[in-house]
């Protein structure tokens, strides 16, 4: 499992960081998420604010040093794996 159990974040805004470790484009979350492009980086948006970030790498930094992404797994799992 790779993802920590936070009540920050939803399941969904979780998958969407995992998808940001890969280095998933937008367009690509959007079509693994059925969600419109426009929609994802909204919320990626969001999410950079919430967390003060001001780039994906950051935000992905971030997560791994607040636990919202478990330290020592790489790359993160699939969407099974979500807590």
């Amino acid at each position: 499992m790779d993802l920590a159990s936070d009540d920050r974040v939803n399941d969904r805004d979780r998958w969407l960081i995992v998808m940001l470790a890969r280095g998933y484009t937008t367009t690509r979350i959007a079509r693994e998420m059925h969600l419109s492009r426009y929609t994802v980086a909204e919320r990626i948006g969001k999410l950079l604010d919430q967390f003060a970030c001001s780039n994906r790498s950051q935000l992905v930094a971030y997560s791994y040093a607040h636990e919202l992404l478990h330290v020592g797994i790489w790359p993160p799992g699939t969407p099974g794996a979500v807590r």
